[in-house]
């Protein structure tokens, strides 16, 4: 990786974990420092298997760590908080500004319901959701659950919470080839236990 900075990569990764853990995030079930780290390293496999060049990465590793950031004033909006922190942030460091665009671009895209452009958009957005495909599922969405109701005022009965799941699972689609080959199979057996009530 001769290309990709990992002095400011290692300065964005120990900013993005100082202001998470030390604001309401490090209490929230799900979007918390856990699920900043589990983005990162989904981007990482993702952008590897879709062959995108090393000064990509670090973007979207960049955009990883911050792209959450903004949920320590709140849920709503938040994505527009975590570009104003990259943009400061990064603006200090003394990055690139056309990088600094794409690594905005980036965090931009993760904004529900997503529409990403770029392949690296795509990346992160999947990246992003990479939890629908995984064994852990039950656990995330759980705490997904949880957060929601404890921190957002949002309280679901049990059928409510299944039927919004299932929808939202299977109107879902992945962006790239690389995370439907990866996450799909899983997200299908997820979705046929949340229909048996396994959830």
């Amino acid at each position: 990786m001769t290309e990709m900075n990992k002095v400011v990569i290692e300065k964005v990764k120990d900013f993005c974990k100082k202001v998470i853990e030390s604001s309401r995030c490090r209490n929230l079930p799900f979007h918390n420092w856990q699920h900043t780290k589990d983005v990162v390293e989904n981007s990482k496999f993702l952008a590897k298997h879709e062959n995108l060049p090393e000064k990509t990465v670090e973007e979207l590793i960049i955009a990883s760590y911050f792209h959450d950031i903004g949920n320590i004033k709140g849920t709503v909006g938040h994505e527009k908080l975590s570009c104003k922190y990259a943009q400061e942030f990064l603006t200090e460091e003394g990055y690139p500004d056309r990088h600094i665009i794409n690594v905005i671009s980036n965090i931009k895209a993760t904004e529900m319901p997503q529409q990403p452009e770029t392949l690296s958009q795509k990346v992160i957005c999947d990246a992003d959701l990479a939890h629908l495909g995984k064994s852990t599922f039950s656990l995330n969405n759980s705490n997904l659950r949880q957060e929601w109701e404890r921190y957002n005022g949002q309280l679901f009965t049990d059928e409510q919470w299944t039927a919004l799941n299932v929808n939202f699972l299977e109107s879902h689609s992945f962006h790239t080839k690389s995370a439907e080959e990866q996450y799909n199979e899983q997200k299908r057996k997820n979705i046929k236990k949340f229909i048996s009530n396994n959830y």
